[in-house]
């Protein structure tokens, strides 16, 4: 009788997780979006994003962008994190993730 139990609690997991899968966010965004090439545009809002933290230096906001970005593309988010905690804050670092993996 217990494993009939058991399964029941299986399917309705199951039946949570694929509700969870077959959300409105595109695939191509959030965690989706590791392992893809990083749109220009969103590069180019995180260089809005690097300013409005307090990088001003071209040089420091290209090099942590573009590094976060070529890590992201190869599916390695704490590379990317370290990229970006080379000149931000793990929050600064989270937030331009954020940018660079979604259109929001």
């Amino acid at each position: 009788m217990a494993e009939f139990v058991s399964e029941g609690r299986r399917r309705r997991a199951l039946l949570l997780s694929n509700d969870r899968r077959n959300h409105d966010w595109p695939a191509d965004q959030g965690f989706g979006a590791m392992g893809k090439p990083v749109p220009w545009s969103r590069r180019e809002r995180a260089v809005e994003h690097c300013k409005e933290m307090g990088l001003t230096d071209m040089m420091q906001i290209t090099h942590v962008i573009d590094n976060m970005a070529q890590a992201l593309e190869r599916d390695k988010p704490y590379e990317a994190m370290q990229a970006g905690c080379t000149w931000l804050d793990l929050t600064g670092t989270y937030r331009l993730m954020a940018v660079l993996l979604t259109d929001a």
